[in-house]
């Protein structure tokens, strides 16, 4: 629990059992956006968790004696990942009284609020798609982290002999973020393998004192200053002046899209995977550059926005704009850097712009696209990685972030002291690509937990707008390229042939001997 000066921030019991406390910057950008775009009946950057389970069918054991004892053994690890992660049982809601949002969290007072929370949000679903495939039929974005347990098409099961479970996790975007929702994976994996082996003997710590395991806001768990200094209130003007001067006197590029539609529609993924072959090349060669993957991938994106441009006859500078997302754990005091607090939101944007010079080929260039590219990329690759440094770096990087959040959040819907549900915003007319990094996925969560044999993690933010959030991890040595978009202005056709342009460029223009 944190005191002064961010008295605000501390866990509070107004009455009993109910908890509650202010939410941060970050926080607020994901609770303003949900409501902003709350009348389309759907939760922007809403978070979809994945991650398949495969655990053999002892020779003594009916396949359905299995399936009985994993799911038990599933259920019991929801319920203690709620003790050990509290988190995940709260919300945020707008508090009329103290006109700000504010984050709750109730804990049981008896048996039944337990069994009601558990009905609420742990379900099994038995189905002929994969968990995959369940994730693009639009399924509920519920108020409070949910779990669904994904019974994968009965084939499959019982010609293997083996039990076979998709978990998605499904949660407002302000409670957790990505990479908060790889650790509880694995903390969920954990409990369910040790749950499996004691059976009955698992016991689960009474509720009640689980309040100490509530996570603070960023602005705690980072120790950040309760206010910024002038000298960071001058930086912080700098980066607003200059970020509105990078979009003076210059043709910006955007995503192709559909025209038409509205409203959104389904939130979808697509994905792309190389071989372990491949991606160990891959790896060899970025580290030849000097050059993580996601320097790579990100300036791909860039280049790839490029060609999807209306070509003229003489060839024009366009300007590719977007920012970095960086994982702020790391940079939190113990215990809130370790994955004990994976149910909070602590990354970071970075406030200052990402801005990409290119040039779009003319019909009249004789070099052709892929010439182009192999002579941009080595500059474009250097200024990433040169924007991703300041970025991570920079000395006076973390007092920023609260304020750096403040340029994206769009205002909370207010009318007359009360939370409205306002219309829906119009399409962005000029969308761009974004790229957040899982890294190495096996860092995070185990492959195997006793007999629970884990594979196919991912996680996207759902897609409300015209744009594309592109996603890039590893996990068995192999990379996994995959994009969210939203149905209502893309499809999955078009979305993949972005994402292997993409690839493309990245294992052509990598591997140049001349880079």
């Amino acid at each position: 629990m944190s005191t002064s000066p961010h008295n605000g921030f501390t866990w509070t019991e107004t009455r009993p059992g109910r908890w509650e406390r202010d939410i941060d910057e970050a926080e607020q950008f994901y609770t303003s956006l949900a409501k902003t775009y709350e009348g389309s009946g759907r939760m922007f950057f809403a978070i979809t968790g994945h991650i398949s389970l495969c655990i053999p069918v002892p020779e003594d054991k009916t396949i359905q004696d299995q399936e009985r004892r994993v799911e038990d053994a599933l259920r019991k690890a929801w319920i203690r990942l709620r003790y050990d992660h509290p988190t995940i049982g709260g919300w945020v809601e707008y508090d009329e009284n103290q006109r700000k949002c504010v984050k709750v969290y109730e804990t049981f007072l008896n048996d039944e609020q337990q069994k009601s929370w558990l009905d609420n949000t742990f379900h099994f679903i038995s189905t002929e798609v994969t968990g995959a495939e369940w994730c693009n039929s639009d399924p509920p974005t519920p108020k409070l982290p949910t779990l669904f347990v994904i019974s994968p098409p009965t084939l499959a099961r019982d010609e293997n002999k083996i039990v076979q479970r998709d978990l998605i996790f499904r949660s407002p975007h302000d409670i957790i973020d990505g990479i908060g929702t790889l650790q509880l994976f694995n903390n969920l994996c954990r409990h369910a393998s040790e749950a499996y082996y004691l059976q009955s003997s698992y016991e689960i710590p009474l509720f009640g004192s689980e309040v100490a395991n509530l996570s603070p806001p960023f602005r705690v768990a980072a120790n950040l200053p309760s206010a910024p200094t002038q000298t960071q209130k001058v930086l912080f003007d700098e980066t607003t002046s200059y970020n509105a001067s990078c979009r003076q006197d210059c043709k910006l590029m955007g995503v192709t899209f559909k025209d038409g539609a509205i409203l959104p529609g389904k939130h979808q993924r697509v994905s792309l995977t190389l071989s372990k072959v491949q991606t160990t090349k891959l790896l060899q060669a970025c580290r030849r550059l000097g050059a993580s993957l996601t320097h790579a991938f990100h300036t791909a994106i860039a280049m790839s926005i490029r060609d999807m441009q209306k070509r003229t006859e003489d060839a024009r500078p366009m300007r590719y704009i977007n920012y970095c997302l960086i994982n702020e754990r790391g940079r939190c005091a113990p215990p809130f850097s370790a994955p004990s607090h994976a149910a909070a939101v602590y990354h970071s944007v970075s406030g200052k712009s990402l801005v990409v010079d290119l040039i779009v080929p003319g019909t009249t260039n004789s070099e052709g696209k892929m010439n182009t590219n192999e002579k941009e990329f080595k500059r474009i690759l250097k200024d990433i990685k040169h924007f991703y440094y300041e970025m991570q770096h920079g000395s006076d990087r973390l007092p920023l972030i609260p304020l750096n959040w403040t340029l994206v959040t769009p205002p909370y819907p207010i009318h007359s002291g009360s939370a409205i549900i306002p219309p829906v915003p119009r399409p962005n007319s000029l969308p761009s690509v974004s790229i957040s990094s899982m890294g190495v996925i096996e860092n995070i969560i185990a492959p195997k937990h006793g007999l629970f044999e884990l594979h196919n993690p991912w996680v996207t933010g759902e897609e409300l707008g015209t744009g594309l959030g592109v996603f890039l991890g590893t996990w068995g040595g192999q990379l996994c390229l995959s994009a969210a978009y939203n149905a209502a202005w893309h499809d999955d056709k078009e979305v993949l042939e972005y994402l292997k342009n993409c690839m493309s460029i990245v294992l052509k223009c990598v591997e140049q001997e001349d880079l």
